[in-house]
């Protein structure tokens, strides 16, 4: 049975009013301050990777459930999951919990596609991966449980590394926050359940990050889509919902890296609620650049808009520096111009 999760209806705003939301919302964040096994190629993942019409846009790895109450679980979060792609019109391809046939497993199923992948030509389309399962932490090494082998962090690097494409991480996993230290790199944003290899018990994060990708209240811009920024933003928050809910102290914490430094952040530095007390940069900027949409009468932005997106978004950062010591209305006047710029982004992408 298939999960689908409730959609509100969005209206197409008109570009006045679209800016006044966006400069609203501009204002009010000036007073934030942010601080080894041969690989067994499958016909139907080498079809996949090799593509040049239909290539994956969402991978969706399934590991092993362990028992049947587990399995349930995440076959549920699957299923948002494939709601999340339908109405994005993203292709999905999920590998696991079992592998496609006697002769492979999991793991060498992830390693096969995720090679076929960096050997085919450099593009501007982000790649998602979302591991959703279990996961062990010994003191040394995170692993990604699959039926199966396992898949550790370091191995999942060594298969990215060719991949000439975004990528977007996401270990919904218990143990997963050790997969930052390997993973994170130029050009990633990585996602994980716990801050540290220590929080060990079941993580409930995979459901609410799939549950915010399909979700207009994660919407936070309002501009019919939901960036990792915000996913992760809002599921963490659920998470905490979650635990206070049921009168027990957390056991999960998420952190988020995408500026390659390997150490992540926690939703309270992201939100600005909080101050980083080392020097180290907060984590958010990039990852707000690569959404899903959830507003299925929309069409997503071309790799070209995307990139005039972001550089009008780092234009209204500058701007939010530069006139931090004048009045609001000072400020307005000026972001006016990128505000009409992206509006007609907005516009292009409804028509």
């Amino acid at each position: 049975m298939r999960i689908t999760p409730p959609f509100k209806v969005i209206v197409r705003m008109a570009p006045a009013r679209w800016i006044r939301i966006v400069s609203a919302t501009l204002l009010c964040s000036i007073s934030t301050v942010a601080g080894a096994q041969d690989a067994i190629v499958e016909p139907d993942i080498q079809a996949v990777a090799e593509s040049k019409t239909a290539p994956t846009d969402v991978l969706l790895v399934v590991g092993a459930g362990g028992t049947d109450e587990y399995e349930s679980t995440f076959q549920k979060w699957s299923a948002i999951w494939e709601n999340n792609c339908q109405t994005a019109g993203l292709n999905l391809l999920q590998l696991g919990p079992e592998p496609s046939t006697e002769n492979t497993t999991v793991k060498a199923e992830l390693e096969s596609f995720l090679k076929q992948s960096g050997a085919l030509e450099a593009s501007d389309q982000p790649l998602w991966i979302i591991l959703i399962g279990h996961g062990t932490w010994d003191g040394k090494a995170a692993k990604f449980n699959l039926v199966g082998p396992d898949a550790s962090g370091e191995e999942l690097d060594q298969w990215l590394s060719s991949i000439r494409r975004p990528l977007i991480v996401a270990n919904c996993t218990s143990s997963s926050a050790p997969f930052i230290n390997r993973v994170s790199s130029p050009g990633r944003i990585v996602i994980t359940a716990t801050r540290n290899g220590s929080e060990h018990n079941f993580a409930i994060f995979g459901k609410y990050l799939a549950e915010a990708f399909g979700s207009i209240d994660a919407d936070l811009n309002h501009d019919d889509e939901v960036s990792a920024k915000e996913a992760f933003i809002r599921a963490s928050i659920e998470t905490q919902r979650f635990y206070d809910e049921q009168g027990r102290l957390s056991s999960e914490h998420a952190l988020i890296d995408d500026n390659a430094d390997k150490k992540g952040s926690e939703v309270e530095l992201v939100r600005g609620i909080k101050v980083s007390k080392s020097k180290a940069a907060v984590d958010g900027v990039a990852a707000d650049g690569y959404s899903i949409l959830v507003n299925s009468e929309l069409k997503p932005q071309t790799p070209e808009q995307r990139a005039e997106r972001q550089r009008l978004e780092s234009e209204l950062e500058s701007l939010k520096s530069q006139y931090a010591d004048e009045s609001k209305e000072t400020l307005r006047q000026a972001a006016i111009p990128v505000l009409m710029q992206l509006a007609a982004l907005y516009e292009d992408k409804a028509e």
